[in-house]
């Protein structure tokens, strides 16, 4: 977060309406009431009956359900994670080919051309189900007529120049058949935008360790040493259009705050060490202080810490920017004092 709370760089849309993405829907006569219905209907298979989770991918109906919630409510955290990156090293990722495994209905490859705002060099959509691949083609051939797309069904092909994306397919393929792709692709950069919970996390920060043989991390680890985190995950707390907030309400779903864990990595090269701070919980808001744990950088080593931000030195705006922060912003500080095992910090101009 920045301690003067600038406002963010806003690039491309953050938001997207039902009434702009319906008419690129694979059936975009669908009703509402029924969209809310198989919506439902898969809530449950996601949740209670897994051996039927792969129905909803097989006709226009329900891929066409799935993408009116879920694509215009996950294309923010894609921009929530490329905002925390240097000017320099988005204009490195926006002239390189983007290939999207599980790539759904096109949800990250479209939010990656929204960004941009501009025509990718090239999108190469993988996913198994071959109406997804459909639905990915309708729906960003019809934001961009000029894109350069290839969808394929499997992808191993080498491919150094470009960036490697995972959404919310690692948590599906397992994270053996994630590192295999990487070493088969070598791409220059690796992200992922995974479901935040601890069980999968465990699994990340494995295949975290073997990633950083070959690669640093630019998010959210300040250094590509050893995680000392039993559980890191960001949340982001974000807004939809109207329309949009309308079909979560009908259909009992949450999707303002979003949790996530979401990750950067390119080539090793030779780079100074990072002295930012990641914040990886919120803790407590007390009268005097906010409380979060963070993981920054000391003596070299990640480490985790309980870091308190007394208020006095904030000002209205900050605080109040304090009080509705996400889950996963850097920060930089200097430590005051210890006290009760925590870090009594002072905020600092980020560099």
């Amino acid at each position: 977060m920045q301690k003067d709370n600038q406002t963010q760089r806003a690039f491309g849309p953050f938001v997207l309406s039902l009434e702009e993405i319906h008419p690129h829907l694979l059936n975009p006569n669908l009703k509402e009431t029924d969209v809310v219905r198989l919506i439902h209907e898969m809530s449950t298979k996601f949740t209670v009956k897994r051996d039927q989770i792969a129905d909803y991918v097989q006709d226009d109906d329900h891929v066409s359900a799935y993408a009116s919630l879920y694509l215009p409510t996950n294309i923010p955290k894609l921009h929530f994670l490329l905002n925390k990156l240097p000017d320099e090293v988005l204009n490195d990722l926006s002239s390189r080919p983007f290939i999207d495994v599980g790539c759904g209905p096109g949800t990250f490859s479209l939010g990656w051309s929204l960004l941009f705002e501009k025509t990718p060099s090239e999108v190469i959509a993988v996913d198994t189900s071959r109406k997804m691949l459909e639905q990915t083609t309708k729906m960003l051939k019809g934001f961009f007529p000029d894109v350069k797309l290839r969808t394929e069904s499997k992808y191993h092909q080498k491919n150094t120049d470009s960036v490697l994306f995972f959404g919310h397919s690692i948590n599906e393929m397992g994270t053996y058949k994630a590192q295999d792709l990487i070493m088969s692709i070598d791409p220059e950069y690796v992200i992922w935008i995974e479901p935040g919970t601890s069980e999968l996390f465990k699994e990340l920060k494995k295949l975290r360790a073997n990633v950083l043989e070959h690669y640093d991390v630019l998010y959210p680890c300040p250094n590509a040493t050893a995680c000392p985190s039993e559980w890191c995950h960001q949340v982001l707390r974000t807004g939809h259009e109207l329309d949009v907030e309308r079909l979560s309400q009908l259909a009992s779903l949450d999707r303002k705050i979003l949790p996530m864990a979401a990750h950067i990595y390119r080539k090793k090269r030779a780079q100074p060490l990072s002295n930012d701070a990641t914040t990886i919980r919120y803790i407590n808001e007390t009268k005097f202080s906010f409380e979060y744990e963070v993981c920054y950088l000391e003596n070299g080593v990640n480490t985790n810490a309980v870091i308190e931000i007394q208020k006095k030195q904030l000002s209205k705006a900050q605080e109040k920017a304090f009080k509705n922060a996400d889950v996963g912003e850097k920060i930089s500080f200097s430590v005051e004092k210890i006290v009760q095992n925590k870090l009594r910090v002072r905020l600092e101009e980020e560099k």
